[in-house]
């Protein structure tokens, strides 16, 4: 299934086609890992979130990163 043709640039890049990207639903930001096998390059889009997203909605710390070591080390002998 051919979905489009790219020119790669001076700098090694390409621009994926509006219909592969449609079809995948990349956004700006999403990352892929590209396979090479034999004479073809596999693109395959890793992981389904980003991390803004993941970490959307987390409760925040009850403590600061500063705290926290204060206690980690108090409890060291």
């Amino acid at each position: 299934m051919e979905v489009g043709i790219c020119t790669v640039s001076e700098k090694g890049q390409v621009t994926i086609p509006r219909d592969a990207r449609r079809r995948l639903n990349l956004k700006a930001g999403d990352r892929v890992l590209f396979k090479v096998e034999g004479d073809k390059v596999i693109m395959v889009r890793v992981g389904g979130r980003r991390l803004s997203e993941t970490l959307e909605g987390q409760k925040p710390w009850p403590i600061t990163s500063v705290e926290y070591q204060r206690r980690l080390r108090a409890e060291w002998p």
